[in-house]
């Protein structure tokens, strides 16, 4: 039986690189078991993560074993990996409790490290995680030949600081990443730009987003990386599709990804929020709400506190307000000026205080996420409007619209209310949305949770207060391009 492994193993790694596999076949006793428990192991996660086993990866496995390492770092590395494969990251922290970086093989502490600081970045533990990704990229840069793990701690990189609100560092680092991949040829090349692409989508800079990630996220599935970097990449392409207001689009591109089979790493939060700017931009502001709070308390359990706050930003962009109390809660726990801010912004919405709002715009703008500057001058804009300051509306329609050209043409529920000034009501005026989305009477009443009555109660009343006499010229009214 023993035999018989060994030489399935050989056979494997042949295909891998030639010259370790007669390594391999050198290997007796203790350092046979590490050496084959160890690529094994490595075979295994390649799977998992969907990337191909590298042969530096064996060789230093097999340097490794003939030195008689103790093989309980490889297991604590795996199973590290594993857990955060399962999105099981509190179970995986808990199997990385022992590791020392710097002490294991290079290719296990490159992988280790970026699992590391995906999960620090996720759970608002921002210094964390870059300092386990300078780790990572020293491990990386002296020991693997390969470029693709140095791209993924970057990636975990750019991510903790986004999702801290560091947005000035965080565009930093994705530049000197889409810098270095452009000289690299293939897949490093395309990772490199999607970097960019995402850093740029968190800025609020939907025209560079909308390139860069249109452009490298359909390459990276077309070579092979569909699983892996595609479905990745693709999502934050149909969030920025979706904030552009190209919401077919960018809902064809959540169904395709839908159809692959993906078994590790499910990206929810990040899914869910693509799904929440896809229902927002049809029209149905209450379901995007729903789906952004849902996100964000199976963020909570999962430890993920720092996508938890963006999920709740989002849903206060939105108008929801009732996230405030938790916002504050998380101000203790999430490193970063984005929870604070975010806790500002929700309390100003449930406080009506429009010049807070007009605060929290310029501060989220010196910031750098320019879409929630849009949106907190839109909410102070309506604030104003129903206090009859018509003055100060008009000033804050006016920041707003001059943000969101910035944006490359942002479209959210916030800005289409400040530039649709006509007396509906927020219900109304969603209902109207699906409408022109062509969404029946019916399809309304399932997607708002409302019996069909009711929805036809609404589109009357938003004819009377109009003077429309149809629904394709109410329709028209509001929303002159459908």
């Amino acid at each position: 039986m023993i035999q018989l492994k060994t030489s399935w193993l050989h056979d494997r790694i042949l295909h891998i690189d030639h010259i370790q596999a007669r390594r391999f076949l050198k290997l007796s006793g203790p350092a046979l078991d590490i050496a084959s428990e160890g690529i094994i192991r490595h075979l295994k996660a390649c799977e998992r993560m969907d990337v191909n086993p590298d042969a530096s990866a064996v060789r230093e496995i097999i340097d490794d074993a003939a030195r008689s390492t103790p093989h309980r770092m490889w297991i604590d590395a795996f199973l590290t990996v594993y857990w955060f494969a399962l999105d099981q990251p509190q179970e995986a922290i808990q199997a990385s409790k022992s590791l020392v970086l710097e002490d294991l093989p290079a290719v296990a502490g490159a992988e280790t490290a970026w699992v590391l600081a995906v999960m620090s970045a996720d759970a608002g533990q921002t210094a964390k995680a870059v300092a386990v990704a300078n780790t990572g990229y020293a491990v990386a840069t002296r020991f693997f030949d390969s470029p693709q793990m140095r791209f993924n701690i970057a990636d975990a990189h750019v991510s903790a600081l986004l999702l801290a609100g560091q947005m000035a560092d965080g565009f930093e680092v994705a530049q000197r990443v889409y810098k270095q991949g452009a000289e690299m040829p293939g897949a490093a090349q395309l990772v490199g730009t999607a970097i960019a692409g995402r850093a740029a989508l968190c800025a609020g800079l939907l025209d560079s987003a909308c390139a860069l990630l249109g452009r490298a996220a359909p390459a990276l599935s077309a070579s092979g990386n569909a699983m892996g970097w595609g479905v990745r990449y693709h999502i934050p392409y149909a969030t920025a599709l979706a904030m552009r207001g190209a919401t077919d689009e960018a809902a064809a591109v959540l169904a395709a990804l839908d159809e692959i089979r993906r078994p590790f790493r499910k990206l929810d939060y990040e899914r869910s929020l693509a799904r929440a700017w896809v229902a927002a931009g049809q029209g149905a502001v209450t379901e995007a709400i729903g789906t952004l709070l849902s996100a964000a308390e199976t963020a909570a359990a999962k430890g993920q506190f720092a996508a938890e706050v963006v999920c709740l930003q989002t849903a206060v962009q939105f108008g929801d307000h009732s996230v405030a109390p938790r916002l504050t809660e998380l101000e203790s726990i999430v490193e970063g000026p984005r929870v604070k801010l975010a806790a500002r912004f929700a309390a100003a919405l449930a406080g009506a205080d429009a010049p807070a709002l007009e605060e929290v715009s310029a501060e989220f703008e010196q910031m750098g996420d320019l879409v929630a500057a849009v949106d907190a001058a839109a909410h102070a804009c309506t604030v104003f409007r129903h206090g009859d300051r018509r003055g100060s509306a008009l000033g804050c329609s006016a920041r707003a619209e001059a943000l969101a050209q910035r944006c490359g043409g942002i479209s959210t529920p916030a800005l289409r209310e400040v530039s649709e000034p006509l007396p509906l009501t927020a219900r109304e005026r969603e209902i109207v949305r699906l409408l022109g989305s062509g969404f029946s009477t019916r399809d309304i009443a399932e997607r708002l949770c409302l019996s069909a009555r009711t929805v036809e109660g609404h589109i009357y009343r938003a004819m009377t207060k109009t003077g429309t006499t149809t629904r394709d010229e109410l329709i028209r009214l509001l929303y002159p391009d459908r």
